[in-house]
């Protein structure tokens, strides 16, 4: 829409107790908007630009950025529209993320299913730069596999989804994201599911094809033995692990690639 009303996001919410933000429909962009409970955020501001809509919001005491994303279908476009919100995130104060909304890309060929013989292996090497260099995550998927879908059926992609970072999962209890079944539109709608029991401190990952890297195993035993930790048996297990942690991002990112 271009032009919201009050009245319009009052009964699109079905109540009063609604704060909103909206960016304008221009043209062929279709608006966006991020709705939310009076008195549940504190907002500190909100900021836009060309594909996205954005909050930064305080909640006990943590700054959020929530961004909804409507990504152009021009591969440039989207670029633009990655490293904008790259530049904004290095520019501001540090806090958790949570970006959602059709992105008009895909993360792997998997994601989908094509009658044309087209490569997106550009498309996919520039959307995973931009998502590793915005430190976020793809909870795991439940209900449907895609998310749009051309009207004769032949043609389907996961280009809708919610990119998270780790500590907005952690803290919000996430576990995953639901695709739903579509009605009107050709897109599906899409939910966070949060799972409220404590199951206590996030695991270690390990990857293991990081085991088929010729400098693996020397970079893992000459990083272990220079972490110096002395104490009970547990303890130190446990603060030599958070450690090699630091330096198996480091390694992942830079060598492994």
């Amino acid at each position: 829409m271009s032009g919201v009303e009050e009245s319009a996001i009052k009964e699109f919410w079905g109540g009063e107790n609604v704060e909103w933000s909206t960016l304008d429909a221009v043209g062929a962009s279709e608006g966006t908007a991020i709705l939310w409970r009076k008195d549940f955020l504190n907002l500190r501001f909100s900021f836009r630009g060309e594909g996205f809509l954005g909050l930064c919001v305080e909640k006990e005491g943590s700054l959020i950025y929530f961004v909804n994303v409507y990504a152009a279908c021009e591969l440039n476009s989207r670029r633009s529209l990655w490293k904008s919100l790259i530049d904004f995130k290095l520019k501001n104060v540090p806090g958790s993320w949570c970006v959602g909304g059709d992105f008009n890309n895909i993360s792997n060929k998997e994601e989908r299913i094509d009658m044309s013989n087209r490569s997106y292996k550009k498309e996919i090497y520039s959307f995973k730069a931009f998502i590793e260099e915005m430190e976020l995550v793809d909870p795991p998927t439940m209900g449907g596999k895609f998310t749009w879908f051309k009207n004769n059926g032949k043609s389907m992609s996961r280009i809708d989804r919610f990119w998270l970072s780790d500590c907005f999962m952690e803290k919000w209890k996430i576990m995953g994201q639901y695709i739903g079944g579509r009605d009107l539109s050709d897109h599906a709608p899409i939910w966070l599911n949060e799972n409220r029991k404590d199951w206590g401190p996030k695991a270690f990952k390990f990857n293991n094809s990081w085991l088929k890297h010729k400098e693996f195993n020397d970079f893992m035993e000459k990083e272990w033995g220079k972490i110096i930790v002395n104490g009970r048996g547990d303890f130190v297990l446990s603060v030599k692990l958070k450690a090699f942690k630091r330096r198996l991002v480091w390694w992942n990112k830079e060598v492994y690639g």
